[in-house]
This record gives C-alpha cells, sequence and structure tokens, in this order.
C-alpha cells in the first residue's frame, strides 16, 4: 500500500451528504399511529387529496365521502369502506395488522374496514383501491 491512511466514512458523514428535504411524504401521514383515530382520518384525507380523490368532509358526523365510499372517525383507528364491482380484494386483505373487524361480501362489491394503524400496508390497501376505483371521478 502507499502508506497513506485509508479514507472511512462514518455514518453520520454518510446521512449527512445524502441528507434530502422530504418533507412532501408528511402528506401522507406518520408511519405508525398506534390507533389514534384523529391522526389515521387526518393522514387518510391528505393521502386521498394527494391520489386526485375528491373528497367531502362532514364534520358534524366526522366522516369523509367520497365517490367510492366513505370513512368514519372512529376514538381507536377510522372505519374506511368501499363499494364497486368486483373489487380487487380477498379476505385476507382485511386481517393484514392495523386492520380490525374486516367484511368483504362475497360477491366483491362491498368493503369495511377500522384501520387502527396507519403504515405502509394500510397506505397499499386504500391505494389500491383508489386505482381501481377512482377512474371516474
Amino acid at each position: 500500500m502507499s502508506g497513506q491512511p485509508t479514507k472511512r466514512r462514518d455514518l453520520d458523514h454518510l446521512m449527512e451528504q445524502n441528507a434530502t428535504e422530504l418533507d412532501f411524504l408528511s402528506a401522507y401521514g406518520d408511519a405508525s399511529s398506534d390507533g389514534d383515530g384523529g391522526a389515521i382520518f387526518s393522514a387518510l384525507q391528505r393521502f386521498l387529496k394527494a391520489g386526485g380523490v375528491a373528497v367531502r368532509l362532514n364534520r358534524k358526523k366526522d366522516t369523509l365521502h367520497f365517490g367510492f365510499g366513505k370513512a368514519t372517525f372512529k376514538e381507536n383507528g377510522c372505519l374506511v369502506s368501499f363499494k364497486g364491482a368486483n373489487l380487487p380484494l380477498v379476505a385476507s386483505d382485511l386481517l393484514q395488522p392495523g386492520f380490525v373487524s374486516g367484511k368483504l361480501a362475497k360477491n366483491r362489491s362491498t368493503c369495511s374496514v377500522n384501520m387502527t394503524d396507519w403504515g405502509l400496508d394500510q397506505r397499499r390497501f386504500i391505494e389500491r383501491l383508489v386505482e381501481y376505483l377512482n377512474h371516474d371521478e
């Protein structure tokens, strides 16, 4: 070797070098809300708006309406329901962590589930339904 010490970068230097402003991601909510219905409800509302879904908020009933369903604030989560022909779901989609009391009609025309968390699984679930159902909005 050349006798010169090798250059080593520590983790702090590497993170500093690669730091990027990602504030826009806050529109999708925190990584976890642990049963905080208000936080999940707000995160869902921002997520739908960011996805181009027209939403209408009924403050008296703590309900968010959109063309293919609704979401209702609950103390321990956010109850969401969807309606549409041949929803792209199976019963196991509603059994993931962060989902409680999921129901899917046998003909897959309606679905409801109480989301007790706002994590990656919930965002993917909502995103999949928005992509499938939001074509007429």
